[in-house]
């Protein structure tokens, strides 16, 4: 049987939710996973506007630091030019200053005006040269306040902390099978009221053309309040499912997706969260089950080992 047909025994596959999840309906061969598994779209946007601010807060840490040494030294070079060029005589010196060197004492008279630091062996002593370490202080103190800025805004956008299992899992649940996967909250953040969505991404053969449908797939526990220990989410592969009928080869022909988004609220920096992860049909282990990943010590209390959420045993079949 065609794998559109089985789909259309529950549901029609034309009801799909592209609009919704705001990603095209269109397929080529030879596309990549929808969602990555840092949470990012596959997607390069030519001639959309960056924002330098928002940029410097999303940059990794090194290139952060590495952007802040850069400025800090090219500003350094540009002011000291501009003292050798205007009025290298306009620098005034102690007689103890060993410094002789035309370029370096520019260059550290650039640095304390730039820092407003003022050791007093280095000062300016004609007025081109107070203008200009004038105007280098403030573009100082407007450097460094937009720095003081970036640093807060990067320590307080905390992340969300979610870790999801690498695979997904095919198990027995209820009197069926169900679809699996978990989450744990990685870091000593206190997390709550948390909740998840997940659709199922698959092409399938539409009049000859290959489409990519999307279809919501229930999680009976999508709910939960707290989050110390795993979290594990399933699909119940019942009659009123997508999946329901789907051998493994059906799964691997429509080059199947999930993608998944779980919400929730970080007591610890009073932000919401989100965190976006997806299994493709490759990272989808059929007949398989999750192992406990906590335990109850000898004092009665709950021990969870958070490297075990990824562990998994295949189901004997009799």
């Amino acid at each position: 049987m065609a794998l559109k047909e089985k789909l259309n025994r529950n549901i029609n596959p034309n009801a799909d939710k592209a609009d919704e999840l705001g990603y095209t309906n269109k397929y080529e061969k030879g596309n990549k996973r929808i969602l990555s598994h840092d949470g990012n779209f596959n997607v390069r946007r030519i001639g959309e506007r960056k924002l330098v601010f928002h940029e410097l807060l999303t940059m990794s840490w090194l290139k952060f630091a590495l952007f802040i040494v850069a400025f800090y030294t090219i500003v350094n070079l540009v002011f000291a030019l501009i003292y050798l060029t205007v009025d290298y005589n306009g620098i005034g010196m102690t007689s103890d200053y060993e410094v002789h060197n035309r370029f370096f004492v520019a260059l550290f008279f650039s640095a304390q005006t730039l820092t407003t630091v003022g050791y007093g062996s280095l000062y300016p002593l004609s007025s081109t040269v107070s203008f200009v370490a004038a105007s280098e202080a403030l573009v100082g103190l407007m450097g460094f306040a937009i720095f003081t800025g970036l640093m807060y805004g990067r320590f307080s956008k905390t992340p969300h902390s979610i870790r999801f299992s690498k695979h997904a899992l095919i198990s027995p649940y209820k009197e069926g099978f169900g679809l699996m996967f978990r989450a744990a909250n990685e870091r000593n953040h206190n997390l709550t009221e948390l909740s998840v969505s997940v659709t199922l991404a698959m092409v399938i053969n539409d009049n000859g053309k290959p489409t990519r449908k999307f279809f919501p797939l229930n999680i009976d526990n999508n709910k939960i309040v707290y989050f110390p220990l795993n979290w594990t989410m399933v699909h119940p592969i019942d009659d009123k499912s997508p999946l329901f009928g789907l051998t493994k080869q059906d799964v691997e022909i429509s080059e199947a997706e999930v993608l998944i988004l779980v919400k929730g609220y970080n007591e610890t920096s009073g932000q919401d969260i989100y965190a976006r992860n997806s299994y493709t049909y490759q990272e989808i282990i059929w007949d398989a089950k999750f192992d406990l990943p906590y335990y109850f010590n000898e004092d009665g209390i709950t021990v969870f080992e958070l490297d075990k959420i990824d562990n998994y045993h295949i189901i004997e079949k009799i």
